[in-house]
């Protein structure tokens, strides 16, 4: 407590707060890490400490790192021994380009070995990212590590072709374990963008479902270290917490594309009591929005405030805003709790400043105080979808991660920052 970040963090009505009872605030980046080989993008080109130094520059002082269960996994498959950069590296690039890009990330960290494993290098960059104040936070993209995300990729919903529960309930308290050695992480995530699987037909996508198995991931994590705190997703790539925030009966309660229950309404109502768990005050909730979004409104703010107080921001305890009168469907939180906005993005270029679902989200976070992490820092991918050394015109870094890939990045986004008076270092 005596030190920052003053752990360990709880939740208070729709605050976190530190040991301290001070309300904490953060605006962070996504880092990927969960692709095939298992390691942050961007290393090959930039040493940590200088990739670190460009997020701290702006300010941000969170940053959710994307890992899979796989990482987990393969420990256990070699008994204890995590797999090695080399190896990691050769497994998904192949040998010549494995290497290559191996020598490449050693040369620009030369602490680290060819041995060195994955876990290794993630542990030096949270001591890394704890002498510049920066949070840590381990976020379960994918079971099997691959780019992320649809219904047919086998990571979609428990029990999916590449998603077995079991597994990422041991990936979970592994992790869990882990993050006990780094004060600076301080919260990890259960799962990323929780979807109706394509592959499986009879997984029962729906809110009770997905009650039951969150709640095993919230025990599981606070069995093994009881200090974290817990972020909690939504359904349809995580837009969608209303059932839960609101305490409706999870059998009738409405839930996009989810599997019917027929009998529902000649069943025992089924509700979720946030309140009855040991770890009710170490849950928030998380959400994202991306204009594409297929069942949500983006064309207006009042239409997306309305969405988003729907679908969850409600448990913040705000009045519900003007569109709800047009919408009808906002009712309130039954109980406050925190909720975050882990995702959200655009293009990183001058279209920026007048896109409407991205000038609308820094209104909302800035009136409401939400916390929030950008998608992604990564300005190139070294593989992605099957293709080696991909850009992404999303990631705020340039290809080969000298810079930023956008002048804009002091004009549009330190400026969001420090409006946001994020809680620093101190």
């Amino acid at each position: 407590m005596d030190e920052w970040p003053h752990g360990p963090f709880n939740t208070r009505g729709r605050d976190i707060v530190n040991a301290k009872g001070e309300v904490v605030t953060w605006a962070g980046v996504n880092w990927p890490m969960s692709g095939e080989t298992m390691v942050p993008e961007g290393l090959e080109w930039a040493s940590a400490d200088a990739i670190l130094d460009m997020v701290a520059s702006v300010g941000w002082n969170f940053i959710r790192m994307g890992y899979a269960i796989q990482m987990i996994d393969e420990i256990y498959e070699h008994n204890e021994n995590g797999i090695s950069l080399q190896q990691t590296m050769i497994n998904a690039l192949g040998q010549p380009n494995g290497t290559k890009v191996t020598n490449a990330i050693l040369s620009h960290n030369p602490s680290w070995k060819r041995n060195t494993t994955r876990f290794e290098i993630w542990s030096d960059i949270a001591r890394r990212a704890a002498t510049r104040g920066i949070f840590i936070h381990p976020d379960v993209h994918v079971s099997k590590a691959q780019w992320c995300c649809s219904h047919t990729d086998g990571n979609a919903w428990f029990d999916d072709t590449s998603f077995p529960s079991q597994n990422w309930l041991r990936g979970l308290r592994h992790v869990a374990v882990w993050a006990a050695d780094h004060p600076n992480i301080v919260s990890m995530s259960l799962r990323n963008e929780l979807r109706e699987s394509w592959n499986v037909t009879d997984l029962y996508y729906n809110w009770e479902t997905l009650v039951g198995n969150m709640s095993a991931g919230a025990d599981a994590i606070h069995a093994a270290n009881p200090d974290l705190l817990i972020t909690w997703s939504g359904m349809q790539y995580d837009e969608d917490l209303s059932a839960l925030t609101t305490g409706k009966n999870l059998l009738t309660a409405p839930c996009y594309k989810c599997t019917a229950i027929r009998d529902a309404y000649r069943r025992e109502p089924v509700y979720f009591n946030l309140g009855s768990h040991p770890w009710a005050d170490k849950i928030v909730w998380e959400l994202h929005l991306y204009p594409m979004s297929e069942d949500l409104d983006t064309g207006t703010c009042r239409m997306i405030e309305a969405g988003l107080y729907r679908n969850g921001f409600n448990a913040l305890g705000m009045e519900p805003p003007a569109a709800c009168d047009v919408t009808g469907d906002c009712p309130p939180a039954q109980r406050l709790t925190p909720v975050i906005l882990s995702e959200f993005g655009h293009a990183q270029d001058d279209s920026l400043y007048g896109d409407l679902v991205q000038s609308c989200l820094r209104e909302y976070t800035l009136k409401h105080n939400v916390s929030w992490m950008m998608w992604s820092l990564a300005g190139s991918y070294r593989l992605r979808s099957g293709v080696q050394g991909m850009p992404d015109t999303w990631g705020l870094t340039n290809f080969d991660w000298s810079g930023w890939s956008w002048e804009g990045v002091e004009g549009y986004w330190k400026p969001w920052v420090q409006a946001m008076n994020t809680t620093s270092k101190s």
